[in-house]
């Protein structure tokens, strides 16, 4: 990640050789005054737009780094994900009741539509998806492993309520213990569900449904679903997913019939930024510069204007070139064989590694139909569940190394 922030650095520098800079920079200098070196030329077509991205992505790194560090222990761990699943549930309240209430703003500001779908606190419904996706494979993690750290919860009262040295062995006992345990998150559940359908973004929808299987994968690997807690978690959070979905899908749905999951227009654009990332495929045109270096190869099949490529592989091709582009993609590919490392090792709480794996898969997907993952809100949170999941991917006998 650090050399990836060191290249678009160069590319906003001075430093590039003059081979390197882009052509519209001699080209501003001639027509200007004459003299191709009049203006200092750069890789980047917009310095100032690659220095905000750098400093962005140097953001998302250092939350990585101090949640990693913050959740070697594993109780700060489960409050970093408790407090993330806490502050979407507040977000998810926030969208429902201005999409139910037929609000008009957004916070202040004025949007006519802002009401037709939910999105929350952010300007796209994709991004809030996304969010939302996160937080839900989050809450649904924190739910199964609170099933399985009650060893026996359908077998005793809570204190208090059972005479001492009584055992309880009813059926209705257990199916009483066992709704005071699971009321709270599968409230969750059915609201971050609802939030998630009721934004009506197909991507978001299908990419979350892609994470959650690769969770429920990851549980059956390690062989536990095979308990009847654990099948308990499965039809639960599946019947309250359903149960929202029915209630709440018809304008997905009605998106699905008339659109599909094609966009033409998307598509037009990936064959365009393709195209045009080849003119310069090893220095690319300046981190972050795609909506200023777009426009010169944009034809008459992109209608409206479009600052982002709504794909993020090909945008950050496009910007950075083929060689920081791959790096910047490792990057996210280590985590992800680190988090599946820690699957496949750790003896107790191998729910966090499991949990990194299924918001990678779920952001991974998305990113290639849209660009949320380009927004601070969105990189920030997927940054901090990354790294709590890297850090409890390792035994203590491993962190103690380390």
């Amino acid at each position: 990640r650090l050399a990836v922030i060191g290249w678009a650095w160069c590319q906003a520098s001075a430093l590039a050789p003059p081979a390197g800079s882009h052509p519209l920079w001699s080209m501003s200098a001639e027509i200007r005054h004459g003299d191709p070196g009049a203006v200092t030329g750069h890789i980047s077509l917009a310095p100032d737009d690659s220095v905000v991205a750098a400093l962005r992505l140097l953001c998302y790194g250092l939350a990585f780094f101090l949640a990693f560090q913050w959740g070697r222990d594993e109780r700060r761990a489960r409050r970093t994900l408790q407090a993330l699943v806490l502050a979407g549930a507040v977000y998810a309240v926030y969208g429902l009741a201005a999409h139910w209430g037929g609000s008009d703003k957004l916070f202040w500001f004025e949007n006519s539509r802002y009401h037709t779908v939910v999105h929350s606190t952010f300007v796209n419904r994709n991004h809030f998806a996304t969010y939302a996706g996160m937080v839900l494979l989050c809450s649904l993690a924190l739910f199964y492993d609170t099933l399985q750290r009650h060893h026996a919860p359908a077998a005793r009262m809570p204190a208090g309520r059972v005479p001492k040295g009584a055992r309880v062995t009813t059926a209705g006992d257990r199916l009483e213990q066992f709704a005071l345990l699971a009321w709270k998150p599968l409230l969750l559940v059915l609201l971050l569900t609802t939030a998630l359908v009721l934004t009506a973004s197909r991507g978001g929808f299908f990419s979350t449904f892609a994470g959650g299987a690769v969770l429920l994968v990851a549980l059956s690997a390690r062989r536990r679903l095979r308990s009847a807690r654990s099948l308990a978690f499965i039809v639960l959070a599946a019947g309250m997913a359903a149960v929202a979905f029915w209630l709440t899908s018809e304008m997905l749905l009605d998106r699905l019939d008339r659109g599909g999951l094609e966009d033409n227009l998307r598509f037009a654009a990936y064959g365009l930024v393709t195209e045009s990332s080849r003119d310069n495929p090893l220095l690319g045109f300046g981190y972050g510069t795609f909506a200023d270096s777009f426009r010169l190869y944009r034809s008459d099949a992109i209608t409206g204007y479009l600052d982002r490529a709504h794909n993020t592989y090909l945008e950050n091709l496009f910007e950075l070139g083929w060689p920081a582009a791959l790096a910047l993609f490792a990057t996210v590919g280590a985590a992800f064989l680190v988090c599946l490392r820690g699957l496949r090792r750790r003896g107790k709480d191998w729910f966090y590694p499991a949990t990194g794996l299924a918001v990678t898969v779920l952001v991974a997907i998305h990113a290639w139909f849209d660009f949320s993952l380009q927004m601070p809100a969105v990189a920030m949170t997927y940054a901090v569940i990354m790294g709590v999941a890297c850090a409890q991917s390792y035994s203590s006998v491993d962190r103690h190394e380390r």
